[in-house]
């Protein structure tokens, strides 16, 4: 097993360990959250835009609205930076009740987006609302939304073309190291006839 193999194999095993828990502990959820009423929002690198964001009681109870908080990764390296936090102020949502959760977003000026898309760069915007349910514990819901950010910095991702390219490389390095091998023990064997 090649090192890439085993690596891929523990990354399934650990994203699957990660997941067997949580489907566990919370069947489903108990919030919807929706962004925006007409799709995705777009807002330049470095600007400020208000966002809105629907709370919808999906619970088959009453819950209280707790906190509400909004996380960006502005380097693309799984960090998660908390870019807006408020307190909801316990308010109340009966079951298929919702609420309008509207707060400021400022986008960071140095942001990354990954190069997914030939239009306007994107990046993901993760809510997490802390409320309490009926039984008055704590929990959290959360979802992650694509936002448009012109201005941001486009990473270049590695393609596959990358991949194959190096891989033919290799090969090709390989085989020139075999063949020269074999080519010294070749002469080596018929120097050794003639003596």
């Amino acid at each position: 097993m090649t090192h890439r193999s085993r690596d891929i194999l523990i990354l399934i095993i650990v994203i699957m360990a990660m997941k067997i828990p949580s489907v566990f502990a919370q069947v489903k959820p108990q919030l919807s959250l929706l962004v925006g009423q007409a799709g995705e929002y777009v807002i330049p690198a470095g600007e400020t835009t208000d966002l809105k964001m629907e709370i919808l009681n999906v619970a088959p109870s009453d819950i209280y609205l707790l906190e509400g908080d909004a996380y960006l990764d502005p380097n693309l390296n799984g960090t998660w930076e908390l870019a807006h936090s408020e307190g909801l102020g316990s308010f109340h949502l009966g079951y298929l009740q919702s609420a309008i959760w509207t707060f400021s977003l400022t986008m960071p000026t140095r942001i990354q987006a990954p190069n997914a898309t030939n239009g306007v760069p994107q990046v993901v915007l993760l809510i997490k609302i802390t409320y309490l349910n009926i039984g008055r514990s704590q929990e959290v819901e959360q979802a992650a939304f694509t936002l448009g950010v012109p201005g941001a910095t486009l990473l270049q991702q590695i393609s596959v073309i990358w991949f194959a390219l190096t891989g033919i490389i290799l090969l090709a390095s390989v085989i020139a190291v075999y063949r020269v091998k074999k080519r010294r023990r070749t002469r080596q064997s018929s120097g050794d006839v003639y003596s």
